[in-house]
């Protein structure tokens, strides 16, 4: 019997379906998002919301540079997804921030704590002088954009400061 239900389950099973996004630009990102920070992702660790019903994720980010508002130091990011014991909860449009990984993240603020503006479209990877956003251009669909501004995607670390500060 448990075999056969099994078996059922696995024929009916749907693969998981990747995000999409909305496609957006720098500067419209940076003027909905509370602040925009560059730094190192320190640390994380999963728990149960205070309802018990999903699983999030806290990652310390340790601040180099604040490119919009004024954060501090240390920003707490909470984004959904994660392990809490044997228990785990995968979020496809979750931004993946990895212990040590240099980070660009456009924030907001919800109650005290801070999230990340459009979820993975909000986050890009700093290697060396380069940002790569943490999006696919495969995942994105197609939007109109203000006169003179460009879609998220890869960029020098310097034009996308440069944008960020720049948006009005």
């Amino acid at each position: 019997m448990h075999r056969a239900l099994a078996l059922l389950l696995a024929a009916l099973a749907v693969p998981a379906a990747a995000a999409t996004f909305r496609s957006t630009t720098v500067e419209e990102a940076a003027r909905s998002s509370d602040a925009v920070v560059r730094g190192r992702v320190e640390r994380h660790a999963s728990r149960l919301e205070a309802d018990g019903r999903r699983i999030v994720t806290d990652v310390v980010i340790a601040v180099s540079s604040a490119w919009k508002g004024s954060p501090g130091a240390r920003v707490t990011v909470t984004v959904p997804g994660g392990v809490v014991g044997e228990v785990g909860m995968w979020v496809s449009a979750a931004p993946r921030l990895a212990d040590g990984e240099e980070v660009v993240l456009f924030l907001y603020r919800r109650g005290a704590g801070w999230r990340v503006n459009g979820l993975a479209l909000g986050t890009f990877r700093v290697d060396g002088d380069r940002a790569e956003p943490d999006v696919d251009e495969a995942d994105l669909v197609a939007a109109p954009l203000r006169a003179g501004e460009a879609r998220i995607a890869r960029t020098s670390v310097a034009e996308l400061e440069r944008r960020v500060r720049a948006a009005r």
